[in-house]
């Protein structure tokens, strides 16, 4: 906003009545350049119009000034407002009608045409160039650019330069911190460096760079001072430039240069106990674009955090829980590879799990499905019949004994269990204690547990609600 009240020193103004004008900071611009209207009246007391628009252009901001001088005891009053648009082609400025000490006054129209740019020739005080190290890459690449500004070694060093990047759609300019300064016979160099990123595939016409040159006391590639008395600003523009960006094939979204790894905390677990999983991919391109991995293993409840990624990393946390051994199956990652210029697949390696507890279980099954070694294979049908029978009698009062006796433990064993919630330290652990129970009493609470670890919650846990719960599912004094 001051570099645009500094600008209206430069006003070329239309008086319509003696004590009120309409007036723009420049009748003629070029693209991307902003056009000042200002209204203003030295009446005491002034009302301006309300403009939405101003011959379509949309307003982008407004400002507003007044001035109260006394000389010879008369005092004088000078109000202004601005507005400030960034047309696209030429046009006209409507007449407006201001309320000045309770008369209208009405401005004249003005005219504003659109400037087509030229182009720096070799030989001229001042020239600019854009380069590009290519002009097609693939979606999800990025290409070089260089912004080339070069001074004759005969002109002033005081002159003060601002460099300004047009506004492309689906186009990101990236400025790298780096410039560099060279010289050759005539000219002194100046040279940006930008990344040039695509959020879309198609060809794209980068219009020409500007460079706003004003002789100010100040360093160069530095910004206009805010207030203060500068010469004519002088604007140099570069060449325009056309690049293509190609979507990637075989409908592949992501870009770059990758490896792949899977991490677990444990190998063995006991049943209930929870197997940490974090997957990670390294190296270099667009991993905001990755998607979640869905993992589905049998016989194992999966949990599964939020993908997190950096620079130049994208990972994701898993938690399994597993009744029985199982397998974490290969995790394949398909991309389009920037050395390679092809499709690629990177995979992890499946990864076992032994679930300790289960032998028990797995004798039984195998023993009810063994066929006594004492039966006749001989024997009628209806006999063999009787003899299952048998068995399956045998094996239901064995099943009813081992279950009075877990059940006749079953308090001393959970009374350990509560010391242990008791003494658990931090919420993992106490998740870890609490998911084989299968109370449904808790299942609220190892929601809030699993939000805490996975999630960065923070929920307050209670742990005499939890061990109340056990107690009255277990019936324990």
């Amino acid at each position: 906003m001051n570099k645009i009240l500094g600008n209206l020193l430069f006003l070329i103004s239309a008086p319509i009545l003696a004590l009120t004008t309409a007036s723009v900071n420049q009748t003629w611009f070029y693209p991307g350049d902003q056009v000042i209207l200002t209204l203003s009246s030295d009446g005491n007391k002034v009302t301006f119009p309300s403009i939405g628009n101003i011959s379509g252009n949309d307003i982008l901001y407004t400002s507003n000034s007044q001035k109260i001088s006394i000389v010879n005891n008369k005092q004088s009053k000078y109000s202004s407002q601005s507005y400030v648009i960034q047309p696209s082609k030429s046009f006209s400025v409507p007449s407006y009608t201001l309320i000045v000490d309770g008369s209208k006054q009405v401005t004249q129209s003005i005219e504003v045409t659109l400037k087509n740019p030229e182009q720096a020739k070799p030989g001229d005080d001042y020239i600019l160039q854009i380069e590009a190290d290519k002009s097609t890459f693939y979606l999800g690449d990025e290409i070089n650019l260089k912004v080339i500004f070069k001074v004759k070694k005969s002109l002033s060093t005081n002159n003060q330069v601002s460099i300004a990047m047009p506004e492309v759609k689906d186009l990101l300019f990236i400025k790298s911190n780096k410039s560099t300064q060279s010289v050759d016979e005539n000219y002194n160099i100046h040279t940006l460096n930008y990344r040039l990123r695509a959020d879309n595939f198609g060809t794209f016409n980068i219009p020409s760079v500007v460079a706003s040159i004003g002789n100010r006391n100040n360093n160069t590639f530095g910004n206009f001072p805010a207030i203060g008395k500068t010469n004519q600003i002088k604007k140099i523009h570069s060449n325009p430039l056309t690049v293509t960006v190609k979507p990637l094939p075989d409908a592949l979204r992501i870009f770059g240069d990758f490896n792949i790894k899977a991490s677990i905390d444990k190998t063995q677990a006991k049943q209930g106990q929870a197997v940490n999983l974090t997957v990670t991919i390294h190296g270099k391109g667009n991993f905001e674009d990755i998607e979640k991995f869905n993992l589905d293993i049998d016989s194992a409840t999966i949990y599964s955090d939020d993908t997190d990624f950096t620079y130049n990393q994208w990972q994701q946390k898993f938690a399994i829980v597993g009744g029985q051994d199982f397998i974490i199956p290969s995790l394949t990652f398909d991309y389009f590879d920037k050395i390679t210029q092809s499709k690629k697949r990177i995979a992890t390696e499946p990864i076992s799990i032994q679930i300790e507890g289960k032998e028990i279980v797995q004798k039984l099954i195998e023993k009810i499905d063994q066929k006594p070694s004492n039966i006749n294979s001989n024997l009628a049908t209806n006999d063999l019949k009787y003899y299952y029978l048998l068995l399956g009698i045998v094996i239901g009062a064995l099943a009813s004994a081992l279950f009075v006796a877990l059940k006749n433990k079953q308090p001393g064993k959970d009374k350990n269990l509560i010391n242990q919630i008791r003494l658990a330290r931090g919420d993992k652990a106490l998740f870890d204690l609490l998911l084989p129970l299968n109370i449904a009493g808790l299942d609220a609470v190892l929601e809030q547990l699993e939000a805490n670890i996975y999630k960065n919650a923070q929920h307050k846990i209670r742990k005499k609600y939890i061990i109340n719960a056990i107690k009255f599912e277990y019936k324990i004094n």
